[in-house]
């Protein structure tokens, strides 16, 4: 595989974010135990592309899995095939992109993360999804049902996690603590935040993702909410139709997204000045980007949120904005999803196959390399290469950040 010094225009969102949901009138994810009654245990993990990735054991053999808490434990139909687990029924789900199918339910008899034994843990059973589990040599996703009868410790500095069965070995302070909402049907964590600007400000329930490769992503409910309030929290600054992300069933539907920027975002003890997020159609979100800025716990137990800002300050600039179009895979090839700036629209189409990016040949690269590719981008222009959708012709386009 190719190495490169930086990637292209990704954004927070393209590829692989599972947020899904139980319907709500069939199996809960709720059910199964840990064998252990009392524990502390660290284990470490690797991050490829934002994704958090772990061994587990199951069936006596090593596996890799994301651990994904805006998603329910799901395995893939490789490894259902090779277990043959208790089926427990099928349920409807929606991805993060508001995509729908039906899959089966299973047991999972027994799940060792070090030497914790979790027993009977439901899991999804996914169809075929390259995109996540081949490229990133997975074999399913450690999700918040399995994790909430636990306290989950995140610490990205030494890329390891803490499993605790009891909030006072990880030295928490009380006073740092803040509200944790449990989604009844998969454990999924809910935590408030405070959008503002100036005087003016808004509380906002969002989902903790670790499954999301970025920091924040504003539900399109929650903007039109803010606007119809008229709550002076941010700037839409561009608006169109199309599609910059995917899920577990695939692409989703073109619809009208934004950008906004948001002068100052506050979590628990930490401010987060000047951030650009784009719209999404399930649940705001915090994807695992935010690890970066403190260690987090996750005490699904006792329905708390902590954060230990890291560094001697608490608040932090981020001044990045977003790049002018932002692209989705189809037919195994980078194209134009959504094209925030409309003033390029007489120049670039949605669909337009996206050949290179700068110095970057996408030609060149297999459909795993670009799922992979590093959305980190430190430039403030840059020059595209693409292939008109319409008449085939290659043209050359200087896309700027907004």
């Amino acid at each position: 595989m190719k190495k490169y010094k930086y990637f292209v225009i990704v954004s927070v969102v393209l590829f692989f974010c599972i947020s899904s949901s139980y319907a709500q009138n069939i199996i809960s994810a709720n059910q199964g135990y840990v064998e252990q009654q009392k524990y502390l245990t660290t284990i470490p993990y690797k991050q490829i592309k934002g994704k958090i990735i772990i061994e587990v054991v199951i069936d006596n053999r090593i596996r890799k899995f994301i651990l994904d808490t805006g998603a329910s434990t799901v395995i893939s139909e490789n490894l259902y095939k090779e277990l043959n687990p208790k089926l427990l029924g099928t349920v409807e789900v929606i991805d993060q992109s508001g995509l729908k199918d039906t899959l089966n339910v299973v047991s999972l008899s027994e799940t060792k993360i070090n030497e914790l034994a979790f027993k009977d843990i439901p899991a999804l059973v996914s169809k075929e999804a390259k995109m996540l589990f081949e490229c990133f040599d997975v074999d399913g996703l450690i999700g918040s049902n399995l994790l909430r009868n636990s306290v989950v410790q995140f610490d990205s500095k030494n890329k390891t996690i803490t499993l605790s069965d009891n909030s006072k070995s990880l030295n928490l302070k009380k006073k740092d603590a803040n509200e944790m909402e449990l989604s009844p049907n998969q454990s999924n964590p809910f935590i408030w935040i405070k959008l503002k600007k100036g005087k003016s400000f808004a509380n906002e329930k969002i989902l903790f993702d670790t499954g999301d490769d970025g920091l924040y992503l504003m539900s399109i409910n929650a903007y039109k909410h803010i606007i119809g309030e008229k709550l002076d929290v941010f700037q839409t600054l561009a608006e169109n139709e199309g599609s910059f992300s995917a899920g577990l069933h695939g692409t989703a539907e073109k619809m009208t997204n934004y950008v906004v920027n948001i002068p100052m975002l506050e979590l628990n003890n930490l401010l987060l000045n000047n951030i650009t997020a784009k719209t999404t159609y399930t649940y705001s979100r915090f994807g695992s980007e935010i690890l970066k800025y403190g260690k987090v716990t996750l005490d699904y137990k006792n329905k708390k949120f902590y954060i230990e800002p890291y560094g001697d300050s608490s608040e932090t600039n981020l001044d990045r904005g977003v790049w002018a179009i932002d692209p989705i895979i189809e037919n195994d090839k980078a194209v134009v999803g959504i094209i925030w700036d409309k003033t390029l629209e007489n120049t670039v189409n949605v669909g337009d196959e996206i050949l290179k990016f700068d110095n970057i040949d996408y030609q060149n690269m297999d459909f795993c390399e670009i799922v992979k590719s590093n959305n980190k981008v430190d430039k403030k222009t840059a020059l595209l290469v693409l292939k008109d959708i319409k008449t085939g012709e290659v043209k050359n386009v200087e896309i700027k950040k907004l």
